[in-house]
């Protein structure tokens, strides 16, 4: 019995059964093609690349836990290259871990006013040269009038944290100065739930809180400037090409926010966090403000916009309005960054001006900004004089 031939009609020619998927999809397949070409390109030339320029290892020795209130930088520390993303700075601190210009020793008293600056990783001033930081820069303007300024700031750093190290360094080092400005970041809020004072008063992680806070982080996009951290991670270290080209897309497409800077326009957010981190840190605040005038301390509050505040003009944000009457209320002094971030120009062109590619934090032109305003306050109200 002759063999069926599938397709062929009585008085057709035979023909060929359809090609592989390769043949049935030409477009698909040479791109997918160019796209393995360009991929095994990179990884083989980076990695011929990099036996001649090795990538600079992640800087060791610089930060460190703490018993009192749960981590810091070293002292006397000196890291030519710490990372931060594809950015490397030099860092230096002094005797009392703070970030510096120079390892020097600081005395604990001065003949000099002092202001000591508190806050988290934009105060510390990530990515960025300590005088390119606001801080440095505040530094070398009042250095010139006889001013004295320190950076007790420290990444992942919030209120609860601000009180418990300013008390250590009064009670315990013994250190004196005249104001203190801390600049209380968006961030604060999530950070602010997932720690805690133990019964010696010393701060400690709520171990269970901060893992339903970064699973709820991952679900909605991750926190941090990269959506997909591992991937970024494996494209750093095996290429050049596409590590930059993911850095790029992701400032061109941005997630549709970062969780932990949601609270202060999303419903959702705030009850999920905001509404119990904001009433933890106001009480953190309030501890520190007791603590602060019972050392004749003059208290400056600011606050300033991460990019989800910025992209939806967030003027008149949670952040401000809560910030600003707690200080009214306390006698402190107040400085709002927003209306320098948020304005006439296009959030792009902002973002674009002021922050690091793909980061929530300031580029040198932020810190600019940021001084400049500080400056002007000073200006009118003198912290510390």
């Amino acid at each position: 019995m002759p063999e069926a031939r599938v397709g062929a009609g009585a008085g057709e020619p035979l023909t060929r059964a359809a090609g592989s998927a390769f043949e049935r999809h030409p477009r698909a397949t040479v791109a997918a093609l160019a796209f393995v070409s360009v991929l095994g390109t990179d990884l083989l030339f980076t990695r011929v690349y990099r036996r001649f320029v090795p990538p600079v290892p992640p800087a060791n020795g610089l930060r460190t836990p703490s018993d009192r209130y749960h981590h810091d930088l070293r002292p006397r520390a000196s890291v030519e290259d710490e990372v931060w993303g594809p950015r490397r700075s030099p860092y230096r601190t002094n005797s009392l871990a703070f970030r510096d210009r120079a390892v020097r020793e600081v005395p604990l008293r001065s003949g000099r006013p002092r202001i000591v600056f508190i806050g988290d990783s934009f105060t510390e001033g990530v990515g960025v040269a300590y005088e390119d930081s606001f801080v440095g820069r505040v530094d070398a303007a009042l250095a010139r009038r006889g001013v004295e300024v320190l950076n007790a700031g420290v990444i992942s750093y919030c209120p609860i944290i601000y009180y418990r190290k300013v008390r250590h360094l009064l009670e315990d080092v013994g250190l004196r100065f005249d104001a203190l400005v801390v600049y209380v970041d968006i961030g604060d809020i999530q950070d602010e739930v997932t720690y805690k004072l133990d019964a010696e008063g010393n701060v400690r992680s709520r171990p269970v809180r901060r893992v339903q806070e970064l699973a709820a982080d991952q679900q909605h996009g991750g926190r941090g400037f990269y959506r997909y951290p591992r991937l970024k991670k494996f494209l750093d270290r095996n290429t050049l090409l596409w590590s930059h080209a993911y850095v790029a897309l992701e400032r061109l497409f941005p997630m549709e926010g970062n969780r932990a800077g949601l609270w202060t326009m999303h419903d959702d957010a705030f009850e999920a966090y905001g509404r119990e981190g904001l009433e933890l840190a106001r009480e953190n605040m309030d501890r520190l403000h007791d603590l602060v005038r019972r050392h004749g301390i003059a208290l400056t509050v600011a606050v300033y916009p991460w990019p989800d505040q910025i992209r939806h003009r967030d003027l008149g944000s949670k952040q401000v309005t809560s910030w600003s009457e707690w200080a009214a209320a306390h006698g402190a002094g107040f400085i709002d960054h927003f209306p320098r971030f948020i304005g006439a120009s296009p959030p792009d062109e902002v973002l674009d001006r002021y922050f690091i590619p793909g980061d929530v934090h300031w580029n040198e032109e932020g810190h600019r900004l940021i001084a400049e305003r500080f400056l002007e306050y000073y200006e009118r109200r003198p912290v510390g004089r």
